[in-house]
């Protein structure tokens, strides 16, 4: 999977899957997560929140079932 690349404190890139609407997060920590069932709309406003997309929409992509994949 290709991570696009984000301007942000928090993190180094994401991916969307939208057929399986799973949102894979890479943060600056050097975690990597899946979210699922995130809607589009809330995909589209993380890319337009740029620089400082996490504090805009963080917590409600959290509130969302994750794994840790690496």
């Amino acid at each position: 999977m290709r991570l696009h690349p984000i301007s942000s404190d928090a993190l180094d890139g994401f991916a969307y899957d939208e057929r399986r609407r799973v949102l894979t997060i890479a943060y600056e920590s050097g975690g990597v997560y899946e979210y699922f069932d995130v809607e589009p709309e809330l995909v589209a406003e993380l890319r337009r929140e740029q620089p400082h997309p996490w504090r805009v929409v963080g917590e409600r992509v959290k509130r969302h079932r994750y794994r840790r994949i690496r």
